[in-house]
Parts: C-alpha cells; sequence; structure tokens
C-alpha cells in the first residue's frame, strides 16, 4: 500500500478529476432540466443569468462543449486509475487483487460522485445551479469552440458511415390528416367541429397577419403618460388597451383589462406588457410562434414604413381556429361581413379581408400590399374612399355605398347586373 502513499499527486489529480467531471455532468442536468418558467427567470437574474440565456440559445453547441470536456476528463481519470493499477499490481505488498479492487473502487467513485450525486442535486434546483455554474460553462464553450466544428463534421460523417440509408420521416399531408379524423370518430358533430379546427390550423399557414388584425381605428388607445388617469368606461376590443408613446404614434405596450384584479386597478402602469411587432405580410402561424416564444400576448402589425396599421391578439388567433364560425359572426373580420343579396352581388364591409373576398368570389387576387376591401378603393382612387367611388377586383365592380363611424360598405357585383341589382335593393 506505500505505493498509494508515494503516489499522492496522482490521487489529488483523480480527486481534480472527480469535482471537474461533477461539475460538467451537473451543469448538464441543470441547464437541459430548466424549466420554461425559469428561462424567463434567468432574463431577470444580473449578468450571470444573462451568460446563462446566452448559452441555453445556442444549446447544441453548449451540449456539445459539455460531453467534449467530460469525455476528455474521464478519460484522464482512467488513464491515471490505470497508471496506479499497474503499480499496485507489481507491488509486492499490495498485488493482483488490491490493483483489481482500486480500479473497482475507482470506476464506482466516479459513477457515484460525477455523475448521480451531481446531477440528482441539479435537477431539485436548476436555476440555482444556472446561475452558479453560468460563468465556467461560459469559459470552458469559448475553449473549446475552435474543436466544436471538427466534433460536430465528425459525428455527421460517422453518422452517415453506419446509417448511410437513414432519412427524415416525410412530412403528414393535409390529406392524411383528415382521413385519420375520419376514421377516428363516428360523431358526426365532433367530426364537423374537427375539420373545423383542421381548416384554422391550415389557414393560419395561408393568411397573413394583416388579414386577421383589429385595424387601429377600433383600437382603445392611451398615452403612456395617461395611464391611470381614469378607468375607461367600457371594455376595450379584445380586453386589452394599447398604451402608446407621449406623441401617440407608436404603441409600446399593452394592460390586459380584462386580467386585471381588482387591487390592480389602482397600478395600472405596472400591469403593462410589452409587445411584439410583426410587418403587415408575415404568416400567423409566424407571429403565433413569436408570441410563443417571447411569452407575449399582443403582436402590433407595421407596413413597410413602421407605422402602425392594427393589432392581432394571441387570444384573437386561437378563438378563429377554435371557436365556430358562428361565433365569429358578431365581428367585422373575414367572411363574417360578407352579405349576399341576390347571385353574384354582395355587400361587404369595408374591413373585411381582400383575400377573405377573393376566396369568397373564387377569383385570384394580384393586389400585394392591401389587406381590406377598402384598400383596394382607396389605392384606386388614391384617397380615401367615399360614396360613388369604385374600383375592379377581376371582373367583380366594388362600388361604395354607405360611409358609417366605423367604415364603409361596399356593393360588389358583375358590372353588366350591377345597376339593376342595386335597384332591386332600393
Amino acid at each position: 500500500m506505500s505505493t498509494l502513499l508515494d503516489a499522492w499527486i496522482w490521487l489529488l489529480a483523480m480527486m481534480i478529476c472527480i469535482l471537474l467531471s461533477g461539475l460538467f455532468s451537473g451543469s448538464e442536468a441543470a441547464f437541459f432540466s430548466l424549466p420554461h418558467r425559469e428561462r424567463k427567470r434567468l432574463k431577470r437574474s444580473g449578468i450571470a443569468g444573462r451568460i446563462a440565456i446566452s448559452l441555453l440559445s445556442d444549446s447544441d453547441r453548449l451540449l456539445s462543449a459539455i460531453l467534449f470536456w467530460n469525455l476528455l476528463i474521464n478519460m484522464t481519470y482512467f488513464a491515471i486509475a490505470s497508471i496506479l493499477g499497474g503499480k499496485l499490481r507489481v507491488d509486492p505488498t499490495a498485488g493482483p487483487s488490491v490493483a483489481v479492487g482500486f480500479s473497482f473502487g475507482s470506476l464506482m467513485v466516479i459513477i457515484f460522485l460525477s455523475e448521480m450525486l451531481p446531477k440528482s442535486i441539479a435537477v431539485l434546483s436548476p436555476y440555482r445551479i444556472c446561475l452558479v455554474v453560468a460563468a465556467p460553462m461560459n469559459l470552458a464553450v469559448t475553449i473549446v469552440s475552435p474543436v466544436l466544428p471538427l466534433v460536430k463534421t465528425t459525428n455527421l460523417a460517422a453518422s452517415r458511415l453506419l446509417w448511410p440509408s437513414f432519412r427524415p420521416e416525410p412530412e403528414i399531408d393535409l390529406a392524411d390528416i383528415e382521413r385519420a379524423i375520419e376514421l377516428g370518430t363516428d360523431d358526426a358533430a365532433l367530426l364537423q367541429r374537427e375539420r373545423l379546427v383542421l381548416q384554422g390550423l391550415v389557414e393560419m399557414a395561408e393568411t397573413r397577419v394583416g388579414e386577421w388584425m383589429r385595424l387601429r381605428s377600433k383600437l382603445m388607445l392611451c398615452k403612456v403618460s395617461e395611464i391611470g388617469t381614469s378607468l375607461p368606461s367600457e371594455s376595450p376590443p379584445g380586453g386589452y388597451m394599447m398604451v402608446t408613446d407621449c406623441e401617440g404614434d407608436t404603441i409600446t405596450g399593452v394592460i390586459p383589462l380584462r386580467l386585471l384584479r381588482p387591487s390592480q386597478m389602482d397600478d395600472m402602469a405596472g400591469a403593462m406588457e410589452p409587445v411584439i411587432y410583426a410587418p403587415w405580410s408575415a404568416r400567423i402561424s409566424q407571429v403565433l410562434d413569436q408570441l410563443k416564444d417571447e411569452d407575449r400576448s399582443v403582436a402590433v402589425v407595421v407596413n413597410e414604413f413602421g407605422e402602425a396599421l392594427g393589432a392581432v391578439t394571441m387570444d384573437d388567433i386561437l378563438r378563429r381556429v377554435f371557436a365556430a364560425r358562428r361565433d365569429l359572426e358578431d365581428e367585422t373580420l373575414g367572411e363574417a361581413s360578407i352579405q349576399e343579396l341576390a347571385p353574384a352581388y354582395y355587400r361587404v364591409f369595408g374591413s373585411v379581408s381582400a383575400r377573405a373576398l377573393s376566396k369568397h368570389l373564387g377569383i385570384e387576387t394580384r393586389e400585394e400590399g392591401v389587406t381590406t376591401v377598402a384598400g383596394l378603393i382607396q389605392r384606386h382612387n388614391e384617397r380615401l374612399p367615399r360614396v360613388g367611388d369604385e374600383a375592379m377586383l377581376d371582373r367583380y365592380r366594388l362600388r361604395v355605398v354607405e360611409e358609417t363611424e366605423n367604415g364603409v360598405w361596399i356593393e360588389v357585383g358583375l358590372p353588366p347586373t350591377a345597376e339593376p341589382l342595386a335597384e332591386l335593393s332600393q
């Protein structure tokens, strides 16, 4: 046993390897078991929290670095253990049995102290562990960053060599999903609701956010300097009051009035939430993903000049997808405000989506940059729509017939039959 006493430097190196291996194993468990709610807390936890969030933003790079260091440290540990085992084997006072016992004990020690114990502790309090190890993990990732591309390339080459025929599974076709729904239930009412939901999900991937937004004129706006001076007399559209800058031009935040408790009404400024900004041409599905990723409730829709055209909320999107279509008839959105007065003759509200009207008429529109029917007439006449203004949409004629406080009503019909139908409607 004098060999172990003489090799104390090797034993010290093994202890250091155990501590470092435990550090990386625990860090891996802490970072990758962190709940979404705790990740949001990290953003407000000072420098250490920002470092941790930065590491998690590129999780593949972080995991590769941790695994690289862990493998390197463990290989060093077992190399030292092998050296000491060889010395014990030839030591007259020890022999082969002591060498085998030392090797087995070294294996058990690193499994328990470097894997099981650190990971068990890390998953119990991942938030605190992440704050503690953020700085050393950032240093470790920085050191091995030049090597990581080589590691990634090696892994990719090895996977292609071992599994040359591996291919990702094809995406599920929409027809396959609809067929699965039909086979999954015999309830006609349930089948119809599932089809409507499926239709709404497909529309999200095809529809621009400008078509589902609430127009700026229909939003309840409040300047940031006027928050709390007076309570609104009525519930705002969608339950959100939009907060603008002191000039009233830019929407900077929202206050979810419908979610506030009575005790919060005295401090509405503290309940204000930030918003995201989305171009009018972005798809609904993209905006929904951004709202979910950034934990926001409202997206302000802007044009190419950065001007706010309107807003869409998470509730609006989900309601359009999951609510029955008849529940939307009270809104001036989509096809709910398209009234058929006679065959090929309609009366629509100006804020109706131009795409929805085109789809209803069975035509294609090539108007880029226009989201509403009133916008089509405004572009054609180069002014705000007035009674009597006309424009053409494919073979249909659009004519403004009535102005209201909330917008304009437009008649849509084929030119040869527009006049008789108009007289009939009177």
